[in-house]
Parts: structure tokens; sequence; C-alpha cells
């Protein structure tokens, strides 16, 4: 690609990114389809097995227009059941939580604006927001290389290696270090604390946050003895220190 044009690049960029995103959908679509519609199948046997045991009290349609509306709401993040130990919806630990997930491009969660002016001020917000986040963290890898590169040039001075593999060395350190210090340690404090959540999915939830990729279907909050604020209060560490110290170290 080195003899190609700028736009020559770009376009052969861009179609190496289509065909990723379209081999990416097919795996997922083969891996995920089969299970999704295997809860569907079993979602619509429960609700005709309950459906034909109170089919003398239960006008028809009654049940799936009362699940609709209540998945509606549980889409944007309002509980439907009302269950006073679990937080209330837009309290401000959740809420910064909300605004570190839009700074730090993360986006998962079930909460949404409802209001024209919550939607007005999220893109606004997000406009103003994103441009200062990217500053912080050019500041913040400004300020690192320097400590970043003493530990590179002490190895390549008494290990006597080159500068390449030095620079090698110093990435799979750091790394490793990312991975156990923001990925490995919050996912094993997950698991501990988290009543329904195996390794694996808490290893999952944290490095979906780690890499913003934002997925909804983990969302942690339902603990064992503790309150949620101190759930929303991790997850907001996480995402406020980890995502751009991940990016001050992998640009380093």
């Amino acid at each position: 690609m080195g003899g190609l044009r700028p736009w020559a690049r770009y376009g052969l960029l861009v179609v190496a990114h289509l065909l990723a995103l379209g081999l990416g959908a097919v795996v997922f679509q083969a891996l995920e389809g089969p299970p999704a519609c295997r809860l569907q199948a079993e979602l619509r046997a429960e609700l005709a097995a309950f459906q034909a045991a109170h089919r003398a009290c239960l006008p028809p349609g009654a049940l799936e227009e009362l699940l609709g509306t209540a998945l509606a709401t549980q889409a944007h993040g309002v509980s439907s059941l009302g269950n006073s130990s679990e937080g209330r919806t837009w309290d401000l630990p959740s809420a910064l939580l909300f605004a570190a997930s839009i700074l730090t491009t993360t986006g998962y969660g079930h909460m949404a604006p409802l209001s024209p002016g919550g939607k007005a001020f999220c893109m606004v917000y997000a406009a103003l927001g994103l441009p200062a986040s990217l500053a912080l963290m050019a500041t913040l890898r400004h300020c690192l290389l320097p400590v970043l590169s003493r530990p590179r040039a002490w190895v390549a001075v008494h290990w006597q290696l080159s500068p390449a593999r030095a620079a090698l060395l110093q990435a799979v350190a750091l790394g490793l270090l990312v991975a156990s210090s923001f990925v490995l340690l919050p996912a094993l404090v997950l698991w501990g604390l988290q009543g329904d959540c195996s390794l694996l999915g808490a290893v999952y939830f944290c490095f979906s946050s780690l890499s913003t990729i934002g997925v909804e279907d983990l969302l942690p909050g339902h603990g064992r003895s503790l309150h949620p604020v101190i759930y929303h209060l991790g997850q907001l560490a996480l995402l406020g220190g980890g995502t751009p110290l991940q990016g001050t170290v992998w640009e380093g």
C-alpha cells in the first residue's frame, strides 16, 4: 500500500472495514441466532401455558399488552416492579455513570433520556464533552510519556536489548498490568459480589467496559448485601480511570 495514493489507501481501508463488519455480523448471527430463537420459543410456551391456566379470568390480549408496556418501560431504564431495594433510576450515582458512559463513548446500560430537554442536553453535552475528553487523554498521554519511556530506556541499557525489543517488552508488561488491574481484578470482585454472575460474565463485562464496546446484557446492581450505589460508583471508577489510562498506555 506504500505506492498507492492516499485516497486509494483510504478506499481499500473502507472496503476492508466493511468486509470485517460483515464478517462479524455473520459470525454473531450464527452464534447468537439459535439461542435467541430457543429463548423465544420457551417464552411463547410459558405464555401459552399461563394463558391456558387463567383463561377464565384473563381477557384475550391483556397479558401481551401488559408485558409490552413493562418491556417498553424497562428498555428506558425505568423499573416496572418498583422494588425499594433497588437504586432509583436517575439518582446521582446512576446519572454520573450515564454521563461517564457518554464521555468515554461506552454508552452501555438501559438508561436513556425520556424528556425532550434531556435528549437535547445529551446531544449538546456529548458534542462539547467528547472533544474535552480527547483533549484530556492527549494531556494525560503527554504527562505519562516521560514516565513510560524511563523503564524502556533502563531495560535497553541494562539488559542490552535493542530499542525495538525493549519497546515490545514494555508493551507486553503494560498490557498485562492494564489487563490485571482493570479487567481481572474488577472481574474477581464482581464475581464475588454478584450473585448471578459467572467469572466469564464478569470478565466479559469488565472487558466490554474498558474497550468502550458497551454491551447491555450484564449490568451489575444486585449484589449480596451491598447498596446499588456502590456498584454505580465502582462502574464509574472503572470507566473514568481505566478507559483514559488504557488509551494512554497503548499510545505510549
